[in-house]
């Protein structure tokens, strides 16, 4: 009898472990297909009426991965990344979600910006800087840089957003040396530092945060996003907020869905999960999925849905505004369906980090 407790013990003891060792955290992330949130009703211009128009801020779902739920690569769309391509080296889980949110409420700010401006209302463009955040433990900018530094130029190329750094960047092989000027406690300062490899790409590894001074918009716009993080819903955001104000092109019944950051100027950034965020707007039956031209690669032989690459807003608008004057020509009235009969839900998941910070 004893015999038997003691191996009944040893196997529940053995099982035991084994469903732990299942479920332990490891150093990755599964990146899947997110949400694709319905903008028409999340985003409010003023007093304007809800758009017949349909316009989808696409998202990228994040699992921290372990033994059990690899088997989850399976499922279309579903990849594996490195959990320091997702949360910067040295951040806390909780500063990398902060800084998610900040960078959504900056994004949502400019979006209105660039969106009014575009309709045609007198709003001025606000003050804007970068301001180093953090420093990834592999970067060469540890002991040159330092939180709260403000970037300045990086090889005499003025930096006023995010964007600014991310393009002085681009196309840099690892161990390029670039002049970063900076002002620290209000005095200018200069180094050199070099890009290193993170990620699959030439990086400086300098976590930012973008920084606005005060937004004063021409009619109020208001927010109900959910708890999606990060800035690469700012192309889309603008869209809407155009759309909303632009009472002369209603035809209405048109699917947009797309990806990509927003600058004051209207620049178009980069983002990550390209592919995620298709399967995602497909699913919400999108017919046109606008993407960052940096982007399109990842999706160039896409035949289901119409794939726009766009390196501004201004080039986005025009398809916005060709697509509703045919939609507009052709009396089309009928109502948007799903394909696959699935629809936009909102989630309460980790969301991918799009570089928004990690710009360097």
């Amino acid at each position: 009898m004893r015999v038997r407790r003691r191996w009944f013990s040893g196997v529940l003891a053995a099982a035991a472990i084994l469903c732990a060792a299942a479920l332990l955290p490891l150093p990755l992330y599964l990146v899947a297909p997110g949400a694709a949130i319905d903008l028409s009703s999340a985003v409010i211009v003023g007093s304007t009426a809800p758009p017949r128009d349909r316009f989808f801020l696409t998202d990228v779902r994040l699992i921290r991965a372990s033994p059990l739920r690899l088997a989850l690569v399976l499922f279309p769309g579903v990849t594996l990344a490195k959990a320091d391509t997702v949360v910067p080296n040295g951040e806390s889980g909780r500063h990398f979600e902060d800084s998610m949110h900040a960078a959504m409420l900056a994004s949502q700010s400019i979006a209105a910006v660039v969106g009014e401006r575009a309709a045609g209302l007198a709003v001025p463009l606000p003050v804007a800087r970068v301001e180093v955040e953090a420093i990834d433990g592999a970067s060469t900018a540890r002991g040159l840089l330092a939180a709260g530094d403000i970037i300045a130029s990086i090889d005499r190329h003025a930096v006023r957003e995010d964007l600014d750094v991310r393009t002085a960047v681009a196309a840099k092989p690892a161990g390029t040396p670039l002049r970063v000027a900076f002002e620290r406690a209000g005095i200018a300062r200069v180094a050199t530092l070099r890009t290193v490899l993170l990620g699959g790409r030439a990086r400086l590894g300098v976590i930012l945060a973008q920084r606005y001074g005060p937004v004063r918009l021409a009619v109020p716009v208001r927010y109900a996003v959910g708890d999606v993080g990060g800035s690469s819903g700012g192309l889309m955001m603008a869209l809407r907020i155009y759309d909303g104000l632009h009472a002369s092109a209603r035809a209405g019944w048109r699917s947009f869905a797309g990806t990509g950051t927003i600058a004051l100027d209207g620049r178009v950034g980069p983002i990550e999960g390209t592919r995620q965020k298709l399967l995602a707007a497909k699913r919400a039956g999108a017919r046109i999925f606008f993407v960052p031209r940096a982007n399109f690669a990842d999706i160039a032989g896409e035949r289901d849905l119409r794939v726009v690459p766009v390196d501004t807003f201004g080039q986005a608008r025009r398809v916005l505004d060709g697509e509703r004057a045919t939609s507009a020509r052709a009396g089309n009235e009928s109502t948007p369906t799903a394909v696959g009969g699935l629809m936009p839900t909102h989630h309460h998941d980790h969301h991918l980090h799009d570089d928004d910070h990690r710009a360097l």
